[in-house]
């Protein structure tokens, strides 16, 4: 675990939950203010896609919020309810993750040139996050 400055910890499910909550206020936000945009009578379909995409995500980060307090404030759970509720936790991150082509959608269908910055842009980012990961986690058991 990483030390934020103060002598604390910060545990893996609290750094999930912050990325969560920063895609989830990305989505939500692009659903009020993209929604509110549109045409009734001849809406984009590329924009009604992407927000689909992101609509679709919305109950599968509810459920990771859900799945991720359960974990970190309920210590009664057994090894197999563990390890099922490890493989929920790491689909909805997967889905959550996914809806980031629903932003690369709609930003691709106000520029071209927005949407392809923000495809190498993301996929740059989460390279740079697995490594920094992995590499903390070797860190962290080389320290024990």
């Amino acid at each position: 675990m990483a030390s934020n400055g103060t002598g604390e910890t910060t545990s893996p499910y609290d750094k999930a939950w912050t990325i969560h909550a920063s895609i989830i206020g990305l989505n939500m936000g692009n659903i009020l203010f993209r929604g509110l945009e549109l045409d009734q009578a001849d809406p984009d379909m590329v924009v009604v896609t992407g927000l689909t995409i992101l609509a679709a995500a919305l109950p599968f980060q509810a459920i990771f919020f859900l799945i991720n307090s359960y974990i970190r404030e309920f210590d009664g759970t057994n090894e197999l309810e563990y390890v099922m509720l490890e493989r929920l936790l790491i689909i909805c991150q997967v889905i959550s993750y996914s809806s980031l082509i629903g932003i690369a959608i709609l930003m691709t269908n106000t520029h071209y040139y927005m949407g392809t910055a923000f495809i190498i842009s993301a996929i740059l980012a989460v390279l740079f996050l697995r490594t920094a990961s992995n590499q903390a986690d070797t860190l962290s058991r080389m320290s024990r």
